[in-house]
């Protein structure tokens, strides 16, 4: 098998030097550049037909890396084109991004995030589009919609700017945000996720940055912090929309700075991590409300990837309730056949799924419990029993009479479900939420909407863990 080649684009020769050394000792073969005069031909010559990646400096006498890629991709189109400068900028890494570039990197280069770019990109050149699809096998991302997206998360993955993941609870925001680390550099680094609605309060900076031993009572030793645990890795922060204003300021600090110091600590540690985040939130309603910092917000939000509610997806709902069968199951594709009837079918497409894909995953396994692989419209636990059809819950003479149902709105089902589960839990609306596959945050606010008595929640239910 031949050694795949990278050509490496840089006017100063320590550079090239000093990259020959490392890619060299990694076993791959280098082509060197000092001029992109010199790198258009060794890409027409015979010689570049072994180039399988391209490492290309932003700032080259005379000219500028951006504008080289369109010749290179035209000359070599398989070849990723990682761009390298110790000039980054926002709007330079979206336009190289923009224009064709895999990926994007700082200088001084670290080894490890350049080494691990390289190794993604020689595995897409290698693989192309098919290893996306394989990919995304084992994410419950399944489905003709979810397929388009993964591209928009192969993007995501080759830079390392923030990205806001926007969705209703349950539409696979965290599995979104793996699949970016998975594409990105540093997939062999850490992914560290943290829930910070489920943190208490009073216990978030510690949890988010550390604290050293004897800072504040209880403090009986030093503990490291997710922003450190995270490493060269990817920190995802979930339900950004319930962090305190304090500590909003803490992490545009974190933001800013690349540093941040433990609790109770003097000296700074440097934050080398990429920050993923997560919300089912309005952001831009918060900040009009004062809840929410707008400069956080534009941090944060570089690049937004909105998640479409199931409901909006009611051509993939039984696709997808196939495939979750399947998993629930053990089955392979030439396994036992799932029977889903028809009428099952349309029942799962009439039901608005408030819990999303995470519901639809718990019921059809509920089901799969139950029934096995063949499915009917009256299968327990199929979805909810006031959402199903008179016909299925009348006996057959009713049916025979004709009968309808008597036409209800979405919101006044949803209400007596939300009115339904609440008397089961005896108001327990953490337990209610959880059944629901909503936040307690959705379920107060679908508590004020409706009408349905107290939403404030106890001090338990809003500081404990979910």
């Amino acid at each position: 098998m031949s050694v795949p080649f990278v050509l490496v684009v840089d006017d100063y020769a320590n550079t090239r030097a000093y990259l020959r050394a490392l890619l060299e000792h990694e076993g791959l073969g280098v082509l060197e550049a000092g001029t992109g005069e010199r790198a258009l031909e060794i890409l027409a010559s015979r010689e570049g037909r072994s180039i399988r990646a391209i490492l290309l400096d932003l700032k080259l006498p005379n000219q500028s890396g951006i504008d080289l890629i369109a010749p290179f991709r035209s000359l070599c189109p398989k070849a990723p084109i990682i761009i390298m400068t110790a000039h980054a900028s926002v709007p330079t890494a979206v336009s190289a991004i923009q224009k064709g570039a895999f990926h994007y990197l700082e200088k001084p280069l670290v080894e490890e995030e350049l080494l691990g770019t390289l190794s993604r990109a020689l595995f897409l050149e290698k693989t192309g589009e098919d290893s996306l699809r394989e990919f995304s096998s084992d994410l419950d991302l399944v489905g003709p919609t979810m397929e388009k997206m993964m591209d928009r998360l192969r993007k995501a993955g080759s830079h390392s700017f923030p990205v806001l993941i926007t969705g209703e609870s349950g539409t696979g925001k965290e599995m979104v945000a793996r699949a970016i680390h998975r594409f990105s550099a540093r997939s062999r680094a850490p992914f560290v996720a943290v829930n910070t609605g489920a943190i208490p309060r009073d216990l978030v900076s510690s949890e988010l940055f550390g604290h050293e031993k004897g800072s504040f009572t209880g403090a009986m030793e030093r503990k490291v912090g997710w922003f450190e645990a995270a490493g060269n890795g990817t920190l995802f922060l979930d339900e950004i929309g319930t962090m305190d204003l304090s500590v909003q300021v803490a992490l545009l600090r974190v933001i800013e700075s690349r540093s941040f110091s433990r609790v109770g600590g003097t000296s700074p540690i440097p934050f080398s991590a990429r920050i993923l985040c997560a919300t089912n939130e309005n952001l831009e309603e918060m900040m009009r409300e004062g809840r929410f910092r707008e400069d956080l917000y534009y941090r944060l939000n570089v690049h937004e990837i909105r998640l479409p509610p199931l409901r909006q997806r009611t051509d993939e709902i039984s696709f997808l309730a196939i495939h979750f069968l399947r998993e629930a199951l053990s089955l392979t594709e030439d396994g036992t056949e799932i029977r889903l009837s028809e009428g099952a079918r349309k029942t799962l497409e009439r039901y608005p799924w408030p819990g999303n894909i995470r519901e639809l995953k718990n019921s059809m396994i509920t089901v799969s419990i139950e029934h096995g692989p063949e499915i009917r419209e009256s299968s327990q636990a199929l979805i909810p029993p006031e959402w199903l059809p008179e016909s299925v819950l009348k006996t057959s003479s009713s049916k025979d009479e004709g009968l309808e149902p008597e036409p209800r709105t979405l919101k006044e089902n949803e209400r007596d479900q939300i009115r339904k589960i609440l008397q089961e839990t005896g108001g327990n609306k953490a337990q209610a939420a959880r059944i629901l596959g909503i936040s307690r945050k959705s379920l107060y606010a679908k508590l004020r909407e409706y009408g349905l008595g107290d939403h404030s929640g106890s001090a338990r239910e809003t500081s404990g863990l979910e």
